[in-house]
């Protein structure tokens, strides 16, 4: 995205309606095939979703699997995801089936995350499409990583720009011990600024989640237990920070993990889901 038109007009000019679904984060755009990018339109629209923190598109029964691989791989290589269960002819893209998911999979406490935080080098960019999509419920939810760090206090901010917290696989080994099943490979544990910058809008964003990090480094037990959960509270009960979604069948968003956390609405029982997503790898966050 750094290389974007400041006006995205190669972008636009495809555009035939765009929806700001609030002021600061989620817009929709209509008109756009993302199978028929140009390279100058990918280059903006991976700008446009480090600036909005998410975008959406209806109608997309042309990204099958294969095109959708195809799309993430224009930003980067892509995560295989450790344990997640896998498209069979290509492990980049897993596959979220709610009839595979364990009980615990509903439980949405605890659930705000940015993916795959836990990596040396986390994602920048998810694309999730849904195939399948219940009778009623099963929004996805996104919090403004930006917005959250912009509203705190000065004090806050200077403590925070000046620590470090480790993010780990912990959910998953404990997953894998109890379930038996196979690793796709390591489960990592990395450690990364509390406050990062975004590389392609040079904007800075709270970098901590209630799945993946398990401590700020530096600080007793304690005071690292409340602060992350005074941030996880801003995450998940600030209204004013969030976007909702709800999927229609070939529907897609893309989202920049870097900058917003997101979280599925277990709200959908007796019905099923289940969508596809590759998730692109990005830089290792650094605060500037």
């Amino acid at each position: 995205g750094k290389g974007a038109d400041p006006e995205k007009k190669a972008l636009f000019a495809s555009v035939t309606k765009r929806i700001d679904y609030t002021p600061k984060i989620g817009t929709e755009l209509h008109g756009i095939k993302l199978t028929d990018l140009t390279e100058q339109q990918a280059e903006e629209l991976a700008a446009f979703i480090a600036e909005r923190g998410v975008v959406f598109f209806r109608d997309q029964e042309d990204l099958d699997r294969k095109e959708h691989v195809k799309l993430g791989q224009r930003w980067g290589p892509l995560h295989v995801h450790p344990l997640v269960p896998h498209d069979q002819e290509s492990p980049e893209l897993i596959v979220l089936d709610s009839r595979l998911s364990p009980p615990g999979r509903y439980n949405t406490n605890n659930s705000w995350h940015s993916d795959v935080s836990f990596e040396p080098y986390p994602s920048s960019f998810s694309i999730l499409k849904f195939e399948e999509i219940p009778e009623a419920g099963g929004d996805t939810i996104w919090s403004n990583g930006y917005q959250l760090y912009d509203n705190l206090s000065q004090p806050i901010k200077t403590l925070l720009e000046g620590l470090t917290a480790t993010h780990t696989s912990d959910i998953f080994r404990v997953f894998q011990a109890n379930t038996g099943r196979k690793t796709f490979g390591k489960l990592n544990d990395s450690v990364h600024p509390v406050v990062r910058t975004n590389p392609v809008t040079g904007w800075k964003s709270v970098f901590t989640n209630s799945v993946f990090t398990r401590e700020i480094n530096g600080l007793s037990p304690t005071e690292s237990k409340w602060l992350l959960e005074y941030l996880n509270d801003l995450t998940s009960k600030r209204l004013d920070y969030q976007v909702r979604f709800s999927w229609k069948k070939d529907s897609v968003a893309i989202w920049d993990n870097r900058s917003t956390f997101h979280t599925g609405v277990p709200d959908f029982q007796p019905y099923f889901r289940k969508g596809v997503r590759v998730t692109v790898s990005g830089e290792a966050p650094y605060y500037d």
